[in-house]
C-alpha cells in the first residue's frame, strides 16, 4: 500500500517526467523545423541552378541555329543558281537539330529547300494566307522567330524568317524550321526527378510538359483552376521573362510544390523552363535525420522515465551525432551548390565569347563582301585596263577563298563539337608533311621576311595519322607564328622523339603570350583581343580545330610562352612501330 505521501511523490515525478520529455518533444520538432526550412532553401538553389543550365543550353542551341542561317544570308550577294539547295544540305547534314530549311522568293513561293522528302514545293504564302510572317521580315529587313506554330505534321514547331535583300531589292527570305519536340528530346526529356518539367512560351502556350497531365498547344491559364493564385503568380513571372521560384498547393491532391523556373531568351522569342517537385523530395533528404531525432526523443523519454543519470549523457551524444549528420548533410548540398554555380558561370562566359564571335564573324564576313563588291563595281567601268583587270580578279578571288575558309572552320568545329569528325589515317612521312605545309605558308613567310627554319633528324619514324588534317594543324600553328612574330623574324619547326609517340615543335620568337592567358588559348571563339578593330583578324577557332584533330587521333597538344620572347606549340603523334 502506496502512503498518501508516497502517491503525491509518485504523481509529482510522473508530471516531472511527461514536462521534460513534452520539452524535448517540442525542442526536437522545432529543430526539424529548422533542418527543413534549410534543406528546402537548398534544394531550392540547387533546382534553381539545374534550371538555369536547362535554359542556357536550350538557348545557345536555338541561337547557333539562327546564326547559321543569317550567315548563309549575309555570304552571297546574290542568290545563287541552285537557290541556296548545296547550302541548305551542308547545313543541314552538319549541324542536328534542323526539320527542314527553304528558299521562298519574293513572290512568297517555296521554291527550294532541304531535305526534299519535308519541302512542299510551289506552296504559296499569299494564296493560302499564311503570309504575315513573310510580309513582315520584308518590311523590318530584320530577322524574325515565331512562337510554337502548328506544323503539316501536327506538331509544334518554331520558324525562324530571314530576309534576303540585294542592293536594297528584296529577294525573298530563308525560312528554317525546328521542331519544338526536338528540342526537348534533346534538353528536357533526359531530365530524371520525381517532379516534372514543363515549357512555355512568352503567351502561356504549353510546348512541352513531362507529367503529360497538360496539353501540349493549348493555355496553361485555361487548363488550370483560376482559384489556385499562387500557381497562376507563378506563371506571371515566366511570361513576364523572370528567374526564380516559388511553392503552390497541386489541385485535387493537396500536396505542397516547389516549382524553379528560368527563361529562355532568342532574338524576339523568350519561353521559360519550369521544374517542379513535391515537398516530400525535401523531406527524403533528411529521413535519415528524422529517423535518429525519433529514436532520440524514444530512448530520452525512456531513461527520464528511469531516472538514471547517465540520460544526460546520452543525449549529448545523440545530440552531437545529429548536428555532425546536419552538418555533414549541408556541406554536401553545399559542394554540390558550388559546383552547379561555377558550371553556370563557364556557361556565361561561353556565351560572351559567342557573343564577341558573332560580332567578329560578322566583321570577317563583311570585310571581303565589300572588297569584292568595290572590285566589281570598278571592273563594270569601260576604261578598266588589262592589268587593273586582273588585279581585281586576284582581289575577289582572295577574298572568296576568304569566305570559304570561314565557312570551314565553322563546318570543321561543329563536326568536331558534335563528334562526327572523320579521320582517314595512313603511314605518313613527317617530312613529307612538314615540307608541304611550309610551302603553304611561302607567300605569307616572304611578306614578312620571316624565316621558316625544319630542324627534323633524316631518320625520323612515320607515323600513322590523317595527312590532310595534319596539314591543316601545322598549316593553323604556322600561320599563328607568323601573323604574331614581327616583321624579320623567325620560326622553327623540331622533333622530340620518346619510346611510342614523336612530339612535332613549332616555336617562333614573336610577342609571346600572357601567363594568365594560357589556359583558355584553346577554347573556342577564344582571342587575345576579340574586338572587330584588332590588327590581326581571324575567328579564333584555329587553335580549337587544332586541339580536336590532335586530341581525336589520341595525341596531346600544350603550349609554353612568355612576352616578347615567343611561343612553342608541341603535340604528339603515335609511331608507327610494325
Amino acid at each position: 500500500m502506496f502512503t498518501r505521501q508516497s502517491r503525491w511523490n509518485l504523481y509529482l515525478i510522473a508530471v516531472v517526467a511527461i514536462l521534460l520529455i513534452a520539452t524535448i518533444v517540442f525542442l526536437g520538432i522545432r529543430a526539424n523545423n529548422e533542418v527543413k526550412d534549410i534543406v528546402e532553401q537548398q534544394f531550392t538553389s540547387q533546382q534553381l541552378l539545374l534550371n538555369q543550365q536547362i535554359s542556357k543550353g536550350i538557348e545557345e542551341f536555338l541561337n547557333e541555329k539562327v546564326l547559321l542561317i543569317e550567315i548563309i544570308s549575309k555570304q552571297e550577294s546574290q542568290v545563287p543558281p541552285d537557290l541556296f539547295t548545296s547550302y541548305f544540305k551542308t547545313i543541314y547534314e552538319e549541324s542536328s537539330g534542323f526539320f527542314s530549311i527553304q528558299f521562298i522568293n519574293e513572290n512568297g513561293t517555296v521554291v527550294s529547300g532541304y531535305p526534299e522528302d519535308d519541302l512542299p514545293i510551289g506552296y504559296n504564302l499569299y494564296e493560302n494566307n499564311q503570309s504575315w510572317a513573310f510580309e513582315r521580315v520584308q518590311k523590318r529587313q530584320e530577322t524574325y522567330i515565331t512562337g510554337g506554330v502548328q506544323m503539316f505534321e501536327e506538331e509544334l514547331g518554331s520558324f525562324t524568317w530571314v530576309p534576303l535583300f540585294h542592293e536594297g531589292e528584296f529577294k525573298g527570305a530563308i525560312l528554317s524550321i525546328i521542331k519544338v519536340s526536338d528540342v526537348t528530346e534533346r534538353f528536357l526529356e533526359s531530365y530524371g526527378s520525381s517532379g516534372h518539367v514543363y515549357l512555355v512560351d512568352k503567351y502561356g502556350m504549353i510546348l512541352y510538359d513531362s507529367s503529360n497531365e497538360l496539353q501540349i498547344g493549348n493555355q496553361y491559364s485555361d487548363l488550370k483552376n483560376e482559384s489556385n493564385l499562387q500557381q497562376i503568380a507563378i506563371l506571371q513571372e515566366q511570361i513576364n521573362g523572370t528567374e526564380g521560384s516559388g511553392k503552390y498547393f497541386e489541385d485535387g491532391r493537396g500536396g505542397e510544390r516547389i516549382v524553379t523556373y528560368s527563361p529562355i531568351g532568342w532574338r524576339n522569342q523568350r519561353w521559360s523552363v519550369g521544374i517542379t517537385n513535391p515537398v516530400s523530395d525535401v523531406d527524403s533528404l533528411i529521413n535519415s535525420v528524422y529517423v535518429k531525432q525519433g529514436v532520440f526523443i524514444g530512448i530520452s523519454g525512456i531513461f527520464i522515465l528511469a531516472g538514471s543519470m547517465w540520460v544526460i549523457l546520452l543525449l549529448s551524444k545523440w545530440n552531437k551525432i545529429l548536428e555532425e549528420e546536419v552538418a555533414s548533410k549541408t556541406r554536401e548540398i553545399k559542394q554540390s551548390n558550388e559546383l552547379l554555380m561555377s558550371a553556370n558561370v563557364k556557361l556565361k562566359e561561353l556565351d560572351l565569347l559567342k557573343t564577341e564571335f558573332v560580332s567578329i564573324v560578322s566583321h570577317e564576313l563583311r570585310t571581303p563582301l565589300t572588297a569584292m563588291k568595290t572590285s566589281a563595281e570598278f571592273l563594270k567601268e569601260d576604261n578598266c585596263d588589262s592589268s587593273v583587270r586582273l588585279e581585281m580578279l586576284d582581289l575577289i578571288i582572295r577574298n572568296i577563298d576568304r569566305q570559304t575558309r570561314m565557312v570551314s572552320d565553322l563546318l570543321d568545329i561543329s563536326r568536331i563539337e558534335s563528334g562526327r569528325i572523320k579521320f582517314n589515317p595512313v603511314i605518313t612521312n613527317l617530312h613529307e608533311i612538314v615540307n608541304l605545309s611550309v610551302k603553304n605558308m611561302d607567300s605569307l613567310s616572304e611578306e614578312k621576311g620571316i624565316s621558316i627554319h625544319v630542324d627534323l633528324p633524316k631518320d625520323l619514324p612515320h607515323v600513322r595519322t590523317d595527312k590532310d588534317k595534319l596539314i591543316q594543324v601545322l598549316v593553323n600553328l604556322l600561320n599563328n607564328a607568323i601573323k604574331f612574330t614581327p616583321q624579320g623574324g623567325n620560326v622553327e619547326i623540331s622533333s622530340a622523339e620518346f619510346n611510342d609517340f614523336i612530339e612535332i615543335r613549332v616555336k617562333d620568337d614573336g610577342i609571346g603570350i600572357a601567363h594568365d592567358l594560357l589556359d583558355n588559348i584553346f577554347d573556342k571563339f577564344y582571342q587575345i583581343d576579340s574586338s572587330t578593330t584588332r590588327k590581326i583578324g581571324g575567328s579564333g577557332l584555329g587553335l580549337a580545330i587544332t586541339k580536336g584533330i590532335i586530341e581525336g587521333q589520341g595525341g596531346t597538344i600544350r603550349v609554353e610562352s612568355m612576352p616578347d620572347i615567343g611561343t612553342t606549340f608541341m603535340f604528339t603523334l603515335g609511331k608507327q612501330l610494325h
